[in-house]
């Protein structure tokens, strides 16, 4: 039976005054997202609002719980600590921000007190390490920069600068010693920290998206040939190409993610302003969603599973772009 993406509308999140480039599920349960934008704040809401919502008319949010600000420039990243006691953001400050949630301060920024921090805006951030020690950086300036969150020191621990051109994204694999990170040079590069050794895997197009499976066994790679492709990671075999069914993207960086428990696979468009799913197996279309007002770009994607939220426990989803609004969909 092919999976069928959740599409009721739950929640629009409208506390931005420009275009949204981030955003993040807390990591307990999912209860609040956390939204980045080129009006240079980042937002806290609930990720489902407190009053129930109305068939095709979901509840929205005008002013967030809390709002962060620090930036100077668009934020283009978020990462949210296991713990959710702590946050991490970046941008065109150059600088990676990590962000005390209750009190709404930066703890640290890593980058802006060093010569050896990046030189370009930060496009990806995560964390990674025992405990969220460490957060990966990564950049346009073409390198990837690894921060120590628990030493005083403001020099990076480590620098990988293999790329060729900007790096676009991160992922960090449940194993915790690896780092993927893609380029605009038609590469994920697989870095195993403790091995010292790096494993790159070459595809036709610049990379735009890259997230690895529970299992650390499969690469999902979004690239600028309107292709979504699954990996093998043992040996770089292509195990299912997504594309058609008026997906285009070939001009911007679109984000790309697992949901239904990684039985699909959901990405916004650059055309239309609708996301779309399919299904990982066949490869068949399992669903779209109209998400953007007058078909703008939707450019983030996310999907939470077992959400504890009052959508139940199908997962949710949200996504944001252009238009400058965060909806989150889920099941009824």
């Amino acid at each position: 039976m092919q999976p069928t993406l959740p599409a009721t509308p739950l929640h629009t999140l409208a506390t931005h005054t420009g275009p949204i480039n981030a955003l993040t599920f807390s990591a307990i349960g999912g209860t609040y997202i956390l939204t980045g934008s080129s009006d240079r704040n980042i937002h806290l809401c609930r990720t489902t609002p407190s009053s129930a919502c109305n068939g095709d008319s979901p509840a929205t949010t005008t002013k967030p719980i809390q709002a962060y600000s620090a930036h100077g420039y668009a934020v283009l990243s978020l990462t949210c600590a296991a713990d959710n006691q702590t946050f991490a953001s970046a941008g065109g400050d150059r600088s990676v921000f990590l962000w005390d949630v209750s009190t709404a301060t930066t703890v640290r920024r890593f980058g802006s007190n060093t010569s050896q921090g990046h030189s370009a805006r930060i496009g990806c951030v995560s964390f990674a390490g025992d405990e969220d020690s460490v957060l990966v950086s990564g950049s346009a300036d073409r390198s990837v920069r690894l921060w120590d969150c628990r030493s005083r020191n403001a020099n990076p621990i480590m620098v990988l600068d293999d790329a060729k051109d900007s790096v676009s994204c991160l992922a960090v694999p449940r194993t915790g010693v690896e780092i993927v990170a893609g380029s605009v040079d038609g590469s994920v590069r697989s870095y195993d920290v403790r091995a010292g050794c790096c494993t790159v895997d070459t595809l036709p197009a610049a990379v735009t998206s890259v997230e690895v499976t529970r299992d650390a066994k499969v690469l999902l790679v979004s690239c600028l040939d309107s292709r979504i492709r699954m990996l093998d990671r043992k040996d770089g075999t292509c195990l299912q190409t997504l594309q058609g069914a008026g997906y285009v993207n070939e001009e911007l960086r679109l984000q790309s993610c697992f949901g239904l428990g990684e039985a699909v696979v959901l990405a916004g468009s650059e055309t239309d302003g609708k996301v779309r799913a399919w299904d990982v197996v066949s490869g068949g279309v399992a669903g779209e969603v109209e998400a953007s007002e007058g078909g703008k770009v939707v450019s983030v994607i996310a999907w939470r599973d077992n959400s504890r939220s009052s959508a139940g426990t199908d997962g949710v989803w949200a996504c944001g772009g252009v238009d400058g609004k965060a909806r989150v969909y889920g099941k009824r």
